[in-house]
């Protein structure tokens, strides 16, 4: 796929070369209005759905009240004619147009995608300068918002804030975006988004573990996959004129079945996949009722399948990895089960309803991992 369009002309290899992780990029004309514009009606109707999150920001001066959970129309209406701000986080998993608005990213590892958040903002409305821990893509909707931006000098916060406000924050430089126009912004580097008029944003935001979360994640997974048997024996115990004092047989035992714990590179792999593609704790997978599996595998290849957005499907050697579990994938069907993967779209023709591939889609699809492509899609 050539990205030269949304990139400002740089190829994907340039980008991420000159900017990725690094310095900011303003692109105008970056990417046409498409089955992913929304406007404020829609956006009221989406924050209404568990799988997403709103928050409402009313500014007042150097003051921001934040309120949560979805919000109506007539509320909206009753807020000030400026200075406020509705933001819904999710939207990709919600509506598909904004879901395949991310193929244009696909440059860049699923393993690092967070998610869309989409912004209205009322004249003045913004959250006020601050910065972010990850990678995002900023793309204006419909108005026009100006951006200030620059590296902070220092991160210090707005004291008594529920927002995480830089408490002094000079830019280097300013620009207003209008419809269709991008800005990618690194980790940490300070942004601050008024509207000048109604408008629309959406962040598309690729997130990085921490490694403090990576740690007590691993350490839960060697909980559930290792066992040290056994018990403390001591049946040639003394007395003691000190209780208190820790036996050191007992601290050396410990310290001798500690030390056995082991893990190889393919428990590693295991886990990052795992934990890479772990179901957000909002994100809500229902088992659906389908068809027999006899029917499903004989309608097979007159149909066509996509995985839903907030599922995310890994793989690396030979293992797949999808809704934080970890499965074989056998040597003659890898190829069928990563163009998948990495598509996120599978063609019905292209499977052979014997296959294991072919019982893998009806389990996904009565767990809710995917969804029938309807021709409306």
């Amino acid at each position: 796929m050539n990205y030269a369009k949304q990139l400002g002309g740089l190829s994907a290899h340039q980008f991420l070369k000159k900017h990725w992780q690094t310095t900011p990029l303003l692109i105008h004309d970056a990417i046409k209005a498409g089955d992913w514009s929304l406007n404020l009606d829609e956006l009221i109707e989406l924050s209404q759905d568990p799988r997403c999150s709103a928050r409402l920001v009313i500014r007042s001066g150097l003051k921001y009240e934040v309120s949560y959970g979805p919000v109506t129309k007539k509320e909206l209406e009753n807020l000030p004619k400026k200075n406020w701000t509705l933001l819904v986080q999710g939207i990709n998993h919600v509506h598909y147009g904004v879901d395949k608005l991310l193929s244009l990213f696909s440059f860049i590892p699923f393993s690092r995608l967070d998610d869309v958040m989409v912004s209205y903002a009322a004249p003045g409305g913004g959250v006020g300068p601050h910065y972010d821990s990850y990678d995002v893509f900023l793309l204006q909707g419909t108005g026009v918002r100006q951006w200030e931006v620059g590296m902070p000098r220092s991160m210090e916060l707005l004291p008594n804030q529920e927002l995480r406000i830089l408490k002094s924050f000079v830019p280097d430089g300013t620009c207003q975006m209008q419809t269709g126009d991008m800005l990618y912004l690194p980790p940490e580097y300070g942004h601050h988004g008024v509207a000048l008029e109604p408008c629309l944003t959406y962040s598309i935001g690729f997130n990085s573990p921490r490694y403090d979360h990576v740690k007590s994640e691993f350490l839960h997974y060697l909980d559930q996959e290792i066992e040290l048997p056994g018990f403390f024996e001591d049946p040639n115990r003394r007395q003691t004129q000190v209780p208190a004092l820790i036996p050191t047989d007992l601290l050396q035992s410990i310290d001798q079945q500690i030390s056995k714990i082991r893990w190889s590179k393919q428990d590693i792999l295991r886990f990052t996949g795992e934990f890479l593609t772990q179901v957000g704790f909002d994100d809500e997978i229902s088992a659906r009722k389908v068809e027999s599996k006899s029917k499903f595998l004989s309608r097979l290849k007159k149909r066509s399948y996509r995985i839903n957005s907030h599922i995310k499907f890994l793989y690396r050697e030979d293992l797949g990895f999808i809704a934080g579990e970890a499965f074989t994938i056998p040597q003659c069907e890898q190829a069928i089960f990563k163009i998948f993967a990495n598509q996120r779209v599978v063609i019905g023709k292209d499977i052979e309803p014997t296959t294991f591939f072919a019982q893998t889609l009806y389990k996904w699809e009565r767990q809710g991992y995917i969804t029938e492509i309807k021709a409306s899609n």
